[in-house]
């Protein structure tokens, strides 16, 4: 997706990079450490516990992001066989349904924005540890999601920005060829 012109289009296009670079090393890391864990357990039947643990919160740590990475390049969430069959061949119905769609999810995010930002703050006040490493502060998750909610509402409203734009330009073409 092309970043819209004016304010703030550095910063967004800041975030874009960095979201992609975490991701694209979570993955290699992410991938490592559930080889890694593999080999442990399958062909040396040695467990290591703790690369278990590490394992799951890298997955579970990059997979949040990811979310806000997807929704930046609009991907993994829309049904769009749906969308196909419904507004086939129809421009204006196609982008009230993307806009529709874009106001809908803004609309969950607003709603489970405070739930999340309640979380962040009681994982800041009570600090969780781990069961196997007891130095290891959990509560970072919870504070993640929070974060990663925040990035994906700042990425839907750019992308309802343009998408709005563009129903008025489809529609305003369509009076306008009505008047001819």
């Amino acid at each position: 997706m092309e970043q819209p012109p004016g304010v703030g289009s550095r910063i967004l296009g800041a975030i874009k990079w960095a979201e992609t670079a975490i991701c694209g090393v979570g993955l290699i890391i992410t991938t490592v450490l559930i080889f890694a864990q593999v080999i442990n357990r399958y062909v040396l039947h040695f467990e290591i516990m703790i690369l278990n643990d590490l394992a799951l919160y890298t997955f579970v740590f990059f997979m949040l992001l990811a979310a806000a990475y997807t929704t930046w390049n609009e991907g993994h969430v829309a049904v769009d066989m749906f969308r196909e069959w419904l507004v086939k061949g129809r421009p204006v119905a196609a982008a009230v349904y993307r806009v529709a769609l874009l106001f809908l999810s803004i609309a969950t995010l607003c709603l489970l924005l405070p739930i999340a930002y309640a979380f962040m703050r009681r994982a800041i006040a009570y600090p969780e540890y781990g069961t196997l490493v007891q130095w290891f502060n959990t509560s970072w998750l919870q504070m993640l999601v929070f974060w990663s909610l925040l990035l994906v509402l700042l990425h839907l409203l750019v992308i309802a920005r343009r998408d709005v734009g563009a129903l008025i330009q489809i529609v305003r073409a369509g009076s306008r060829k009505e008047e001819r």
